[in-house]
């Protein structure tokens, strides 16, 4: 769905959405301020480093991973405040910054996560094949402090304490699903655990690992969490699906998203657009 010219005459509710939506806001029925546009996207810095993969936080920091290997952390002006790196364990192949104040990196190379802290210092390693864990495909953090995993020698969903003591499993998802299953992204909202296969869709768990429901339709990679929504880059916008109220939205991405080759990934209330000339950050807002 695009956000049609005629919007300031939608109905209330529907306009409502529409605000909320637009300002990336978490609290998506706080927000009464018209819209002026979909192209409202706010270009906030630019960094002059090719990215691999980016992040955000809830306090608008940004988290990137460059293509040396090292994790850098920038304001929400765009100032570089701390940097990490560790070439011991292979390339980070993920980085999650759900908790500002204890970020998991994910070494899928070594089957290690390193926990570090809001200044980027290292306060623990976890080594999941030592734990007992041998083909784990994503992680992610859990909002009990604990880390969910998928366990791909085990078919399952699981949810692992610091030390890699097992809290909660799913049941086999090879007794489930038609085809192996191939996670690529894992997100919990605090009350639903989503896992993403790019074949077989979107999956929705409850916090003891019960599957719930399967989306077919949500063939995608990489997603974030707003909320009850679900938010991911499609073809040339940013999709907005609210599975539990049956909604979705659609929003344009900058211009600079049309290149080919270039990368998008969404975090929190942010846009990372990866040109040649560097790493944009946008906002969204009314």
């Amino acid at each position: 769905t695009i956000i049609p010219d005629n919007m300031c005459f939608l109905p209330m509710h529907r306009l409502l959405l529409t605000c909320a939506l637009i300002g990336f806001l978490p609290f998506f029925a706080a927000s009464q301020t018209p819209v002026q546009s979909a192209d409202s996207s706010k270009l906030l810095f630019s960094v002059p480093v090719q990215a691999v993969f980016a992040t955000a936080d809830q306090l608008s920091n940004v988290y990137l991973v460059n293509e040396d290997n090292a994790l850098e952390k920038y304001d929400s002006t765009g100032k570089r405040v701390a940097r990490y790196t560790n070439n011991r364990l292979g390339k980070i192949s993920f980085a999650d910054a759900g908790n500002p104040l204890k970020i998991l990196l994910w070494y899928a190379d070594f089957q290690t996560i390193v926990t570090i802290d809001r200044t980027l210092n290292e306060i623990g390693q976890l080594d999941l094949t030592e734990a007992g864990f041998q083909n784990v495909r994503s992680i992610a953090q859990a909002q009990d402090g604990n880390i969910w995993i998928y366990d791909d020698a085990r078919f399952r969903l699981l949810k692992i304490g610091p030390s890699g003591s097992v809290v909660q499993e799913s049941q086999p998802m090879n007794l489930v699903f038609p085809k192996r299953m191939t996670t690529a992204c894992i997100r919990d909202n605090g009350e639903t655990v989503f896992i993403s296969d790019p074949v077989q869709g979107i999956s929705s768990f409850d916090q003891y690992g019960t599957l719930l429901r399967t989306y077919p339709g949500l063939k995608t990679g990489w997603f974030e969490v707003l909320g009850d929504w679900l938010v991911f880059p499609e073809n040339n916008t940013i999709r907005f699906e609210n599975l539990a109220r049956f909604q979705n939205l659609s929003l344009p991405l900058p211009v600079s998203a049309s290149a080919a080759e270039t990368k998008v990934w969404v975090g929190r209330s942010r846009i990372f657009i990866q040109t040649e000339r560097g790493l944009e950050v946008y906002s969204i807002s009314p």
